[in-house]
């Protein structure tokens, strides 16, 4: 049984990309936010954010009963118990249009989401709760190139994707909002 984590900030590419791995591998998806919606998993509601709060325990125990080859997409993914991740990463600039475009109305959730690319919150998260973590630059690539990319990471041509060699923060730091 190999259970993959497709992760990484909102809008870098997680859904269709995990999509057509699953279809190439043969592996079950399953998405975190709707088996959150099939199972009503969350602990409540996020007024800043405009999302429901995920209820991380829940998920985990019915996560835990799936059984097979099963890629996990979502931001979150990287927080269950999986062999591997593979943290999606994007440019910033491009980030931030295409976020944009997701929350119109949402300024603060695109700071934030930009914040967290820019900064590799994601891929810090899965480093300290796993052992094969790898990154893959989505910015400027095809679906089917990114596939192709996991695809040689799961046949152990790791090197190009190894955690710390996408880092947007010396060139976008000014884009980071610090409160003091």
């Amino acid at each position: 049984m190999t259970v993959i984590s497709i992760s990484g900030t909102p809008c870098t590419g997680k859904t269709e990309i995990s999509k057509l791995l699953s279809k190439k591998l043969g592996y079950k998806l399953i998405q975190v936010n709707e088996l959150a919606e099939k199972l009503k998993a969350f602990t409540g509601y996020d007024k800043k954010r405009e999302c429901k709060i995920l209820d991380m325990k829940k998920l985990k125990k019915e996560i835990k009963k799936i059984r097979g080859n099963v890629i996990i997409e979502g931001h979150t993914s990287h927080l269950f118990s999986v062999e591997i991740v593979i943290v999606l990463r994007c440019n910033p600039e491009i980030l931030k249009k295409r976020l944009e475009e997701r929350y119109p109305s949402n300024p603060s959730k695109v700071q934030e989401n930009l914040e967290a690319e820019i900064l590799g919150v994601i891929t810090s998260e899965a480093v300290m709760n796993n052992k094969k973590v790898y990154e893959i630059d989505t910015s400027e690539k095809s679906v089917e190139e990114n596939v192709n990319n996991i695809l040689k990471i799961l046949k152990g041509k790791t090197e190009k994707f190894r955690v710390g060699r996408t880092d947007w923060l010396e060139k976008y730091y000014e884009w980071i909002n610090i409160k003091r």
